[in-house]
This record gives C-alpha cells, sequence and structure tokens, in this order.
C-alpha cells in the first residue's frame, strides 16, 4: 500500500517537473512534503513494536519525501533571491515613440527604450512588458499569464520570437538598454507589409469595446533565469511609466491607441484579408496596390 502512496506522489511531481514550476506551486510542493511526513510518523507509531515492518514503511516513503522537500527549498530560495534581485532594480531612463504606419490615422503602438540598472548577473527570458490603463493597476508577474488583462493592452506580438531580447541581456549586472515594439495585444505577428490579428479577442481586434476604467498605466514585466529565478520588474516600469509617458492621465488617447489596428481602421486605410491564416483564429491583412 505504502510503495503505491509513493508511486503516486511521485507521479504527481512529474508535471511540474516537465512544464516548469514557480511560486504558485509551493503550497502543493510543501503540502505533500507534510503530507507524506505526516504519514510516516504515523505508520511508525502504528508499527513500532514491528521494527523492520515500521523501517520498510518509512524507507517507502522516504523518497517522495525527499523530493517534494527538495522541490519547496528549491522554490523559496528563488522566490527569495528573485524579490532580492527585484529590489535593486532601477528604470533610469524612459524614451516613449509613437509608432505610425502609412496610411493609417493615428499611432498604432509604442516604441519603448528602457535603461535598466539591475545586479541580476543571469542568463535567460526578458519577456515582453504588458501595458493597461486603469484606476491603479499594479500588475505583477504572477499575473502576465493568467488572463487578468483580457485583451486590452499593448505588448510585442506573441508570435515574433525572434525580435526578444537576447538571453544573456541581464548577465552582466549594471546599466542595460532595451527596447521593445508595444501594439494592440490582438496583433500576434507582422509577415512583410502583412499583419495578422486574433479574431477570437473581444476588445480592439475588431471593433469591440477597448475602454479604461482609470487613467493611470500599470506594467506586468518580468525576467525569468535559467535557473528558475524569477525577477519582477513591473513595478519599477509602472512607476517610470507614470512619470514619463505622454499616455498617463489620458484615457480617451490610450483608448484610441488600442483601436489602432481595428478591422475597420485597417479597412479605411486600404488593408485587405490576405495570405493562408496559421491557424483558423488568425485573420492576416495586406495592403492594396
Amino acid at each position: 500500500m505504502l510503495g503505491l502512496v509513493s508511486l503516486f506522489a511521485l507521479a504527481m511531481v512529474l508535471p511540474s517537473v516537465k512544464e516548469g514550476y514557480d511560486w504558485e506551486e509551493l503550497p502543493f510542493f510543501t503540502s505533500m512534503a507534510g503530507g507524506l511526513a505526516l504519514l510516516a510518523f504515523v505508520w511508525w507509531w502504528l508499527n513500532r513494536h514491528h521494527r523492520a515492518i515500521a523501517v520498510a514503511g518509512v524507507a517507502l516513503l522516504v523518497p517522495p519525501m525527499v523530493v517534494y522537500a527538495g522541490l519547496t527549498t528549491y522554490v523559496t530560495l528563488n522566490e527569495w533571491r528573485g524579490r532580492h534581485l527585484a529590489q535593486a532594480v532601477r528604470i533610469l531612463s524612459l524614451r516613449e515613440e509613437e509608432i505610425r504606419w502609412p496610411g493609417l490615422p493615428g499611432p498604432v503602438g509604442l516604441r519603448l527604450e528602457i535603461e535598466v540598472e539591475h545586479a541580476i548577473g543571469l542568463e535567460g527570458n526578458l519577456f515582453a512588458p504588458k501595458v493597461v490603463m486603469g484606476a491603479d493597476p499594479r500588475p505583477t508577474r504572477a499575473e502576465y499569464w493568467s488572463g487578468t488583462f483580457g485583451s486590452e493592452f499593448l505588448s510585442a506580438p506573441v508570435f515574433e520570437l525572434d525580435h526578444q531580447p537576447p538571453r544573456d541581456v541581464f548577465l552582466r549586472p549594471g546599466r542595460t538598454r532595451v527596447v521593445f515594439e508595444m501594439f494592440p495585444s490582438t496583433l500576434e505577428r507582422r509577415d512583410g507589409d502583412s499583419l495578422c490579428i486574433d479574431a477570437t479577442a473581444g476588445g480592439t481586434g475588431n471593433g469591440g469595446p477597448a475602454s479604461s476604467t482609470g487613467a493611470h498605466l500599470g506594467a506586468a514585466w518580468f525576467f525569468a533565469a535559467q535557473t528558475g529565478v524569477s525577477v519582477d520588474l513591473g513595478g519599477p516600469l509602472t512607476d517610470a511609466l507614470r512619470r514619463g509617458s505622454a499616455y498617463e492621465g489620458k484615457p480617451d488617447a490610450w483608448t484610441a491607441l488600442l483601436h489602432g489596428l481595428d478591422t475597420p481602421a485597417l479597412a479605411a486605410a486600404g488593408y485587405a484579408p490576405c495570405l493562408p491564416p496559421r491557424h483558423r483564429v488568425e485573420t492576416c491583412y495586406c495592403p492594396i496596390g
């Protein structure tokens, strides 16, 4: 029986090891380690007069206990280190430039040039910021993938992986300059002059509502090191945007920016559907003529 429990516990950890794990998995790791330790104690107590049986049962539970205890320690140390490194991050300068395309009446995105002072010294992935407007948005890295943003934010096109910063962008502590071209979140990729839009988005991509409930900018932004350490950069960037962005406090201008690549705007500018879509929810547009 205890052998099956041990195998089941080890099997439960495989998805986390395969797909990756973060601070959100800590309660699961901790509860599993504690539960297995409690089960081992109860087994030992019930069989304390039969030493061989008691030892054999506890030995079966030791491997998953060690695994879950190790993961708990690993995640806790990485979280502590990530928070410590985040406290040393400073945005020294932020330059914002509107992106305008021929034929479209207004800006379609923003080019952000960010100078960061840091002590990270690790190799990994620097994800593009996601910028929103609201009453007082201060999103964290935990919200980056959670869907909290809906479809009403600016970020780099999701399928333009070749435009990501190099993995050694924060390898040397000190000052680092990074540049991001940010567009309405419905823009999935650019292919020459063509644009490919997520047709399922309920906000900006199809002319639906994309209005702000407040007037303050906020950003989710983080760095994920290959060692498992994640550094939340959203707080410093949020403060920098509120100090230096031309869109801070201007919800109407922000809404217009989010609508910059609506289907009606593209049609008015002479864009028409073209190219076979990569998947069924993607619609691509090309300039006519």
